[in-house]
């Protein structure tokens, strides 16, 4: 194993990865689509069922309300109560005092019972004082029952403090009561609940071994919660917020931090209660099935591994061997294969490369002759572009000289033309050394400046260490034409053609700049894509890369208006020409 995993390039090793990995993967793929296909399954279940269980605590708390209000009912309609209400009879005041504290003395879920006369007093199961509530019309609870219209008001959540010193955590419930006769407010009974009764509820429908319910009103005000101190001291945060948008949806769920808020809504007080649960808790014992899917996982593995080296070692080793006559080719040995004990593809592979060494030696010999002449094609329509044109201006503009009589004017035309293509003849040789190339495209801008007299000037810059430097022939030409054509013919001003040279990095930089009219983006975009060069540069491009390699050649820079900048590279070689 250890030696295959050594030698990941080899067809063996491929193979037994490739297939190995493959099986591997595809058996884990299904393993954990299925699991996760079941944990999914079973968390929604999961979830369905806690609903159930939700539902069923409003229902019980629903029960609990209702058993709230039956007392309250039961308190409104009964007659000594309306006595007080009516008349403040003394004897009704004394009785509903000790009713009602045996009302609460009956059941430890209620912390006070409290009756509110409209024209002032108050009476109370406790035997508090009626003066310390002189403020209770301006509490929430009392202007929420008067707004009821009789109906009976569960309050949220808060701390009592009608009693001076009893500072209790309670949830109100308040009626209002009517009088029968002309149905105007007669006062306000008031139920304060504890929360054990609740609480007790609550703990009992917990989902999960960390899960737990509270409740919220429609505007998100606890009117319960397990860790009441710690919400109200900010040291324990509930996602309310993410909540309360959900709250009217019909099946209301929100899962956030790795829990699950189930809300369901109480009809009949408008709560809401809410059951968390952890993700943790919905499905059980994931790790082990885990790491049983990782052990199985890792035996498939070993077992097709052993089961692929075995059978790709029999498919590799005519390779390995006709790999071996194929290294001869890197000494240029070009050793055939012949016959090889193998399978019918290696040997039909094996007779293929015998033939393929049979033609090799006589592709390179045409791949250089086919080069060759490339070269020179390539050469002769550049010299065959120059020619025709250029030719017969100049000597149309000869003539014209004679005939008015500039001789000096004849000759030196004449003269320039006469260099210029004794330059680009040159014996036949491609590679030129600079001084001759720049000596052709000064005979060559001599002649156009001539031709157009007061157009332009041309400045040539070129260091005297540079001029045994070897340069592709007529490679200076084609670019000087380009921006006396393209650059400079058509301005209104004297145009200047600068050609520089420079050394960097071992390479040969020159540059052709004119101050003509320059080129867009998108022109010089066209410009830059070899198919869509002029003639003669994409050819003085081609022929450069095809002589000294891809990394040289011509670039270009240009800007509207402010003229045209090409920059040739090439290798500076000053020992190739003999």
């Amino acid at each position: 194993m250890r030696r295959i995993f050594g030698r990941l390039g080899t067809l063996e090793s491929r193979f037994y990865l490739i297939f190995t990995l493959l099986f591997f993967t595809t058996i884990l793929t299904m393993q954990i689509i299925s699991t996760r296909f079941t944990i999914s399954s079973v968390r929604n279940a999961t979830l369905e069922n806690n609903r159930l269980l939700v539902d069923e605590l409003v229902e019980q708390i629903d029960t609990y309300v209702e058993s709230m209000e039956s007392i309250s009912k039961a308190v409104i309609e009964d007659i000594d109560v309306q006595a007080f209400l009516m008349d403040s009879d003394s004897d009704s005041k004394t009785i509903l005092e000790e009713r009602f504290a045996s009302y609460i003395r009956a059941r430890d879920d209620i912390s006070a019972i409290v009756l509110f006369r409209q024209n002032g007093g108050a009476i109370s199961g406790d035997g508090t004082d009626p003066a310390v509530f002189s403020d209770y019309r301006s509490t929430e609870w009392y202007m929420n029952a008067l707004l009821a219209e009789g109906k009976t008001v569960a309050s949220t959540a808060y701390v009592q403090n009608l009693v001076p010193g009893n500072y209790s955590w309670v949830v109100s419930l308040s009626t209002q009561i009517l009088s029968p006769d002309d149905n105007r407010t007669l006062g306000v009974l008031l139920v304060d609940l504890k929360f054990n009764r609740i609480k007790e509820l609550c703990e009992s429908l917990v989902i999960g071994e960390k899960g737990y319910d509270f409740i919220i009103d429609s505007d998100g005000n606890y009117v319960f919660h397990p860790s009441q101190q710690l919400i109200y001291s900010n040291l324990k945060q509930e996602p309310i917020t993410d909540l309360l948008p959900l709250l009217s949806d019909e099946r209301p769920l929100l899962k956030k931090d790795g829990r699950n808020y189930l809300t369901a809504r109480s009809s009949r007080t408008g709560w809401y209660v809410v059951s968390v649960s952890l993700d943790s808790d919905l499905v059980t014992g994931w790790p082990y099935v885990q790491l049983m899917n990782a052990l199985i996982g890792l035996v498939l593995f070993l077992i097709v591994g052993l089961v692929t080296n075995f059978i790709t070692k029999g498919i590799t080793r005519p390779l390995r061997q006709l790999q071996t006559v194929m290294q001869s080719v890197d000494t240029g040995e070009f050793r055939k294969a012949g016959n090889l004990d193998a399978t019918d593809e290696i040997q039909e592979l094996a007779r293929e490369y015998d033939l393929m060494v049979g033609r090799i030696g006589e592709l390179m010999e045409e791949n250089v002759r086919e080069q060759e002449l490339k070269r020179k094609s390539d050469l002769k329509v550049l010299q065959a572009q120059i020619n025709p044109h250029f030719l017969y201006n100049t000597l149309d503009s000869i003539i014209w000289m004679g005939e008015m009589d500039k001789s000096d004017e004849v000759v030196k035309m004449t003269s320039a033309l006469s260099r210029l293509f004794r330059i680009s003849i040159s014996k036949g040789r491609e590679l030129i050394p600079l001084r001759d190339e720049l000596e052709h495209v000064r005979s060559y801008l001599t002649i156009q400046e001539m031709r157009y007299k007061n157009k332009f000037r041309y400045l040539i810059d070129i260091p005297e260490n540079l001029m045994d430097s070897t340069i592709l022939k007529i490679t200076l030409q084609p670019l000087v034409e380009n921006a006396i054509y393209h650059g400079i013919r058509n301005v209104n001003y004297e145009g200047l053609i600068e050609i520089g040279g420079s050394t960097e990095n071992h390479d040969l930089v020159l540059t052709v700049r004119d101050n003509g009219e320059g080129m867009d983006a998108d022109k010089l975009a066209a410009l830059l894509n070899t198919n869509q060069h002029g003639t003669g540069i994409r050819n003085v491009h081609e022929r450069i890369r095809l002589y000294f390699g891809p990394e040289y050649g011509l670039s270009y820079k240009s800007n509207v208006g402010k003229g045209t900048l090409i920059t040739i590279r090439i290798p500076d070689e000053r020992s190739i020409l003999s």
